[in-house]
């Protein structure tokens, strides 16, 4: 008896071990996009809740901010992901187009209809790309919930978007 249930939670294991390590491969990184930190972490360590000409910011716990200037070379793309909280996005110069996991893409960037700001929210994957052939440069302001660790984003599997 003893074999067995040792048997079973070495191979529970060994497909455990396996499907993170298949995850892994299938993730996808970014590609000719260069990100600076400008601010790496900054706490918010108490909650926060403001409320001033129409627009509110409201925190349940403390928070940790980031914010990054990222540029995208021509074709350059995030590589689908997520992030937890709240991140809010600029775009200064160029366009860049933001897709959902439902392949639905919509650019932005100055003098765009759809504005040159837009934020990214939920656990769905998502990938922003530089579909154009001039650089682009993005400020984002990533606002997420307080962590011992650097936790600001996480990989998402390939989607089939083209």
């Amino acid at each position: 008896m003893k074999r067995t249930g040792r048997r079973i939670l070495a191979l529970g294991l060994g497909a455990g071990v396996c499907g993170l390590i298949a995850a892994a491969a299938l993730a996808s990184p970014p590609s000719s996009i260069t990100p600076s930190n400008l601010v790496t972490k900054a706490d918010f360590n108490t909650p926060v809740d403001l409320n001033a000409d129409r627009i509110r910011l409201r925190t349940k716990e403390p928070t940790d901010v980031r914010i990054q200037k990222i540029v995208f070379a021509p074709g350059g793309r995030t590589g689908w992901h997520h992030h937890p909280g709240i991140v809010l996005v600029a775009v200064e110069s160029g366009q860049v187009t933001f897709v959902d996991s439902h392949c639905n893409a919509t650019t932005y960037g100055p003098g765009s209809a759809n504005g040159s700001v837009f934020t990214e929210v939920g656990t769905e994957p998502r990938e922003v790309r530089n579909l154009t052939g001039e650089q682009a440069t993005v400020y984002a302001t990533l606002i997420a919930p307080d962590a011992d660790m650097d936790i600001f984003r996480a990989e998402d599997p390939v989607q089939a978007c083209p």
